[in-house]
């Protein structure tokens, strides 16, 4: 059976990264610029979160920022969406810092699955982005089935994407591990 604890210290942090997420998304979808410091500060604890709960890698969560800034470049690029504060608002950057804080704390485990990780962008990606559009956060510029069709395929890329870098990353640390303590051993 497993240990209370140790599934309390392991999932624990995770719901609490969702939660904080959702806290984040809310205050930077429907409060934009007239809550930048709230944002400000939830999107800090999710990073803090992140920082401490776990494996964290700078150049993955780099990688993953400028990877998801690039995806919302694209589609206002192409005439899908317009932000209502500008190209890509402060508040879109701010929601994407925190974003791949959660990722990387809260969907950890969809490191190697790929599949699961696809399915999750496919159905969650589009729907944050629609809901968004009603709360007069963007405005959608061509009918919405298209909205749903470029976002679902774009974050399921993206997600695949996390999944696989995540896993090699967590190979490559596995590994550095072992080396450590085989020499650690050895001597």
């Amino acid at each position: 059976m497993a240990n209370p604890k140790a599934l309390i210290k392991t999932y624990l942090p995770k719901l609490v990264g969702l939660f904080l997420f959702d806290a984040v998304w809310f205050a930077a979808v429907a409060g934009r610029g007239e809550w930048l410091a709230l944002t400000l500060v939830l999107v800090a604890a999710q990073v803090v979160l992140a920082l401490r709960t776990g494996p964290f890698s700078w150049r993955l969560y780099v990688a993953l920022l400028v990877l998801g800034l690039a995806l919302e470049a694209s589609v206002v690029s192409m005439g899908i969406l317009r932000f209502s504060e500008g190209w890509l608002p402060i508040w879109l950057v701010l929601l994407w810092v925190g974003f791949v804080g959660m990722l990387m704390n809260t969907l950890s485990g969809l490191a190697g699955r790929p599949w699961w990780a696809a399915l999750l962008g496919i159905a969650a990606g589009p729907l944050t982005y629609a809901i968004g559009a009603r709360l007069g956060a963007a405005e959608i510029l061509v009918e919405e089935w298209l909205l749903w069709l470029v976002y679902g395929l774009l974050w399921a890329a993206y997600m695949v994407i996390f999944a696989l870098v995540s896993q090699r990353i967590k190979q490559t640390q596995e590994g550095s591990h072992d080396v450590i303590s085989n020499s650690s051993q050895s001597s």
